[in-house]
């Protein structure tokens, strides 16, 4: 039984090299052009979400915070009434 396993894969490996080697360069890259891009469209979406656990992380840590709710209200937000140092 593992010899015929290892028959079939042989066999399957063979006929992919020989596939190949008929496909042109231009052909063989616009076959490989939906694999890849289903690759990359996978790993960017990892990172994003990595990126998004990151920021989420240094948010909570983030000191100086005053949390209402779901709402974040920096200090730096915080200004006398006779302030004139305003943009307008």
């Amino acid at each position: 039984m593992y010899e015929q396993i290892g028959a079939a894969v042989v066999l399957a490996l063979c006929l992919a090299i020989w596939a190949r080697m008929l496909l042109t360069p231009q052909r063989r890259q616009r076959l490989l052009a939906g694999p890849r891009a289903l690759l990359r469209g996978w790993r960017r979406r990892r990172t994003a979400r990595r990126e998004a656990e990151r920021a989420i992380e240094r948010a909570r840590r983030k000191p100086g915070v005053e949390r209402d709710g779901n709402v974040y209200r920096p200090k730096s937000f915080d200004r006398t009434r006779g302030d004139d140092e305003t943009l307008h």
